[in-house]
């Protein structure tokens, strides 16, 4: 590892709007990019907790050969190989390591935490989130288990914090335990809103310089093939388009209506994890950039 290798982590909960940001640092010369690497350990890989998703599992084994030139395999994705041997790895010749992972991944495994990286966190009002992620997950789980709530589903996966507790639980770990002094925190709705002034504030904290390319990009649904990532998720990603909104846009893009959506139009189940994670998501904002 160089002296001036730039590392970062960029930790979300799902739905956050996380993955513009990535595309943003592929902008970045002699950049890598590694996706949810303890994502797929935690939900994919041979240390799962859960069987809650292996028929899912199953069926997206069965269309790999989409993605046979891309991606590696997703049973060497212990919590171990990832922390020291793929983001403790050297990762010689390059400028800049950019990885995306969720904090919910960490449960229980929060020694797993990478040195060395810059640690950055996205948050999102979770009126938006909920409503989002719910519905990728009715996309990727069996029938039965898309039938829950998304409180039940949550906790099903082992986010008994329904993901923004798990979130807020990673920033004061990361602290505490000399990983980094001061994690840097961004909101979702300011990268829409005033994205330039918000990358420019970003790269400043994590050590890269902002350059005018870092504001758009190609829209190419296979954008990800060239990033360290597991085929698995790949495969996931071309059969239930988990990225696709990401992959066809050209920049951060303002929504039209960037209200949160109200409770009235929001579901028990949906509220139920909102109001467990309000608590959490106003600690962050209160600290962001």
């Amino acid at each position: 590892m160089s002296d001036n290798q730039v590392r970062v982590m960029l930790w979300m909960v799902p739905r956050s709007l996380a993955m513009p940001v990535v595309r943003s640092m592929s902008k970045l010369d002699n950049v890598e990019i590694i996706n949810e690497p303890f994502a797929c350990a935690a939900s994919l890989g041979p240390e799962r907790s859960s069987t809650w998703n292996d028929e899912a599992i199953n069926i997206l084994d069965k269309s790999m050969a989409s993605v046979a030139d891309a991606g590696q395999d997703h049973k060497k994705y212990t919590f171990s190989w990832v922390k020291e041997s793929l983001l403790e790895a050297p990762h010689e010749g390059k400028d800049v390591v950019f990885v995306k992972d969720t904090s919910v991944s960490l449960v229980g495994k929060l020694d797993c935490a990478p040195k060395g990286y810059r640690h950055t966190f996205i948050i999102r009002h979770p009126n938006k989130v909920y409503k989002s992620w719910k519905a990728l997950l009715v996309k990727l789980l069996t029938e039965d288990v898309a039938k829950m709530g998304m409180d039940a589903m949550l906790k099903l996966s082992g986010a008994e914090g329904y993901g923004f507790e798990e979130h807020y639980k990673l920033y004061e770990h990361l602290k505490s335990m000399g990983l980094d002094s001061e994690p840097v925190i961004i909101d979702a709705d300011d990268l829409q809103t005033n994205p330039e002034a918000t990358l420019r504030k970003y790269c400043e904290a994590i050590g890269v310089k902002f350059s005018d390319s870092m504001m758009s990009w190609e829209a190419d649904q296979g954008a990800a093939d060239d990033w360290s990532m597991s085929q698995l998720q790949l495969a996931g990603h071309k059969m239930v388009g988990t990225y696709k909104e990401a992959f066809d846009s050209v920049g951060f893009k303002k929504s039209d209506n960037m209200d949160p959506p109200p409770r009235s139009e929001l579901s028990d189940d949906l509220l139920t994890c909102i109001d467990h994670a309000m608590p959490f998501y106003e600690k962050m904002l209160a600290k962001k950039l």
